[in-house]
């Protein structure tokens, strides 16, 4: 789990820190309540204390707290004037060099950490047996010319960065490679690098690209993107509808990476 508990006045960033505590809270007491057998890294970067913090977690959730790596990163590796994606990647790429339970695996499955993600036990499993089958990386990305098409000016390119699983060399030697390419205010989201940096690594090579199945994110986004199916809230009702013809989609059309 990456984590940004203080925004420390990033442009953009939304809700309070007090907020966003909450729903890292949130988030963690739902995956060790939902997740009886997962080890988890809960790796934070804006200096938050990370011991008042467990302290607030739930008694039943407390119980599990040896199942829980938290990782604290210097402050001084946060760097507001690049925006999320520089200082999530800078997040993974100190978990991989610090998390004892990410170097025993030697490999980790990422995601963010303010809201959860309902239905993770299903990617966990597919991802799971993706890696285990040679698999680099299990993600999510899409890849069509509609957008294009219809002159919407939306990205139809892009890799899906709140939740993927890959090998930490795969990591450390295809996006974290690509650190200095990130700054979300020249327009280089995260997003964009990691799909280009994929794609010009292997692209296929055997790599499992594609879900079959639409992640049901819970909670509020942190960001407003004006289009018409977005929804900041992400169990509301276009979120749902968002949901269903996605996994009609991916059902119908499995090659179709919208």
């Amino acid at each position: 789990m990456t984590a940004s508990v203080s925004t420390r006045g990033m442009k953009g960033a939304c809700f309070t820190d007090d907020e966003r505590e909450r729903m890292y809270l949130n988030a963690l007491s739902y995956y060790l309540l939902a997740l009886p057998y997962a080890k988890i890294v809960f790796a934070e970067n804006s200096g938050w204390n990370l011991e008042d913090f467990a302290r607030k977690l739930p008694e039943e959730c407390r119980r599990r707290l040896g199942d829980v790596e938290f990782i604290s990163l210097p402050i001084d590796l946060f760097d507001n004037s690049r925006g999320k994606g520089y200082n999530e990647t800078i997040i993974m790429h100190q978990a991989v060099l610090r998390s004892k339970f990410i170097g025993e695996a030697g490999q980790f499955f990422k995601v963010t950490g303010r809201y959860p993600i309902y239905n993770l036990g299903y990617f966990l499993c597919k991802a799971e047996k993706a890696l285990a089958k040679g698999c680099e990386i299990y993600c999510d990305i899409k890849d069509h010319k509609l957008y294009d098409w219809l002159g919407t000016g939306w990205e139809g390119h892009s890799f899906e960065t709140r939740l993927f699983a890959c090998s930490n060399d795969f990591f450390e030697n295809v996006f974290y490679s690509r650190l200095p390419q990130c700054n979300d205010y020249e327009g280089r989201l995260l997003e964009k690098v990691y799909f280009e940096a994929l794609k010009e690594h292997t692209y296929g090579g055997g790599n499992s690209l594609r879900f079959r199945r639409e992640p049901h994110f819970g909670g509020l986004a942190g960001h407003i993107i004006d289009a018409a199916s977005f929804s900041q809230k992400n169990d509301g009702f276009k979120s749902k509808a968002k949901r269903l013809v996605g996994n009609a989609i991916r059902i119908a059309m499995p090659w179709f990476k919208f």
